[in-house]
């Protein structure tokens, strides 16, 4: 179920998202990954795609919402983990060419976070398989690590990058809410302080 608040999420997702690949339509532009068999190609195209890796994540921890000059409102990275968490119920989602859908539950809605909107443009269609994943710590301290986007196993020639997120309470990352007290994963590990978590996200890449 999907209230006026999901939809208000929905359409600044989208809105974000567009600037996002306006950004990266550059990387990619100046960025051929053909894969060839020697090993020196091997390599260009795996140094290729750990720059783009790099990229997406930068970009998104760097990019606020549209048209928003509060300083504290979140990253497009840190508002694709608490959607994701929140809104698509912490599932694992599979890309199926053309959206991203659950892997356990048909009637949950496709993903839709600026994350995986901006990984279907820099890598789906364009030939490079991706998984997502996050880790995060709970309320006892052990590291726990969830599958976002999963397509498969990776091949020997894939490639990792990651980004460390720092997820803070209120209104502005992860406000009081009934939904966000119900349905937020990652655990609030410092009550009484602004610090709620911290999210590990990996992004593993390789060549279809």
């Amino acid at each position: 179920m999907r209230d006026d608040r999901g939809q208000l999420h929905t359409i600044e997702g989208l809105a974000a998202a567009f600037i996002i690949i306006i950004v990266l339509s550059i990387v990619v532009q100046t960025t051929s990954v053909t894969p060839l068999s020697t090993s020196f190609t091997n390599q260009h195209v795996k140094l290729e795609l750990q720059n783009m890796g790099n990229d997406v994540l930068s970009t998104l921890d760097q990019t606020k919402l549209v048209n928003n000059t509060n300083p504290n409102v979140p990253s497009q990275l840190k508002k694709s983990i608490v959607d994701w968490s929140v809104y698509s119920y912490y599932d694992v989602y599979t890309w199926n060419n053309t959206t991203y859908v659950s892997a356990t539950n048909a009637s949950y809605p496709p993903l839709n976070t600026p994350l995986s909107s901006a990984l279907t443009y820099a890598f789906a269609n364009n030939g490079v398989a991706f998984n997502v994943e996050v880790s995060f710590p709970d309320e006892n301290g052990k590291v726990r690590l969830s599958k976002m986007i999963w397509n498969g196993d990776p091949s020997e020639n894939s490639v990792t990058v990651s980004r460390l997120v720092v997820l803070h309470d209120g209104n502005n990352e992860i406000p009081v809410g009934t939904r966000y007290d119900d349905f937020m994963v990652l655990p609030d590990i410092s009550p009484g302080t602004s610090l709620h978590n911290t999210a590990y996200v990996k992004l593993t890449m390789w060549v279809m």
